[in-house]
């Protein structure tokens, strides 16, 4: 009872079987996830419809004279940061020049040098 490749009839028939089951697992485990996915984007989402109009809002807009005001307030203050960044700014680069600069009085010689004759 052997086949042309040398097997027994038995082998061939538990492969497809195999097979056979391994196709069914994958077809209900993918409908699975189809089913998951279709769940997942139903209409009963809690997602508002496009069409729908916001909620008024519960504080009113600021009046012309609030948003005149907001604006003046924030140019005095940019102004102010900008003028106590300049003047910081100013006051180490003064500092870093004069620990740089070397001694105006010429009195000192340099280390292992004669003096003039």
């Amino acid at each position: 009872m052997s086949t042309a490749g040398g097997g027994s009839s038995w082998g061939i028939g538990l492969r497809k079987r195999r097979t056979v089951a391994a196709r069914v697992v994958a077809g209900l485990a993918l409908g699975a996830v189809i089913g998951g996915l279709v769940a997942a984007c139903s209409p009963g989402a809690d997602y508002p419809s496009i069409l729908d109009k916001p909620a008024p809002r519960a504080d009113q807009p600021m009046s012309p004279d609030q948003v005149k005001q907001a604006t003046d307030a924030l140019i005095s203050d940019r102004t102010r940061l900008s003028t106590d960044a300049q003047a910081s700014q100013q006051a180490s680069q003064q500092a870093a020049q004069q620990a740089s600069a070397p001694a105006a009085t010429g009195s000192t010689r340099p280390a292992g040098s004669a003096p003039k004759p």
